[in-house]
């Protein structure tokens, strides 16, 4: 697997090279990559919720705003019961700056702003205390969608929890302190 980098001083982490470890996260990547059609990216008329049902509780869509660079250029247009669940609430309409610390945001949205400038997935994992979990650990993808040669406008993300059995996967996360990933 290669290197995933840090978002420090969260024990966040994203992976371009996309190495899934959970299944789940592979069958969404292999659904946006058939929705592609060869394209760049799928718009968000791609994709069909009914074609997704299983998945829909794990399911987040960002807007982005603008050209997508800052923390105020993405906000939560949806989320899935499953990810209310894990945050504690529901954050739709909310911005990324209501989901983090102001600092925390800023690398959130620095990592996002490279999805939304390459077009490109990206994994992320963390070891995170949630207001709804205290031990969380999660992976997930995010997925751009746009228009046929326009901008990215909306990423598709999917979260799991990672399995305990797939925790040897996650050497970044061993031997962490717990970050405040939501606040």
């Amino acid at each position: 697997m290669a290197a995933a980098l840090q978002l420090k001083p969260l024990t966040l982490f994203v992976d371009p090279s996309i190495a899934l470890v959970d299944g789940r996260l592979r069958g969404l990547l292999d659904y946006w990559n058939g929705k592609r059609a060869g394209r760049v990216m799928p718009c968000r008329a791609d994709i069909s919720p009914a074609e997704m049902v299983m998945r829909l509780p794990r399911i987040a869509l960002l807007n982005v705003l603008n050209a997508g660079q800052t923390a105020a250029d993405f906000n939560v247009r949806l989320s899935g019961t499953g990810i209310d669940d894990l945050l504690g609430h529901d954050f739709r309409g909310s911005g990324l700056t209501d989901l983090l610390s102001n600092s925390s945001a800023k690398l959130v949205a620095a990592a996002l702003a490279a999805l939304v400038q390459h077009k490109r997935p990206m994994r992320f994992f963390a070891h995170a205390h949630l207001a709804g979990n205290p031990d969380a650990y999660v992976e997930g993808i995010a997925l751009p969608l746009g228009p046929e040669g326009g901008p990215v406008n909306m990423v598709l993300l999917e979260t799991v929890s990672i399995r305990q059995s797939d925790r040897q996967s996650f050497p970044e996360l061993r031997n962490e302190g717990l970050a405040a990933v939501v606040s």
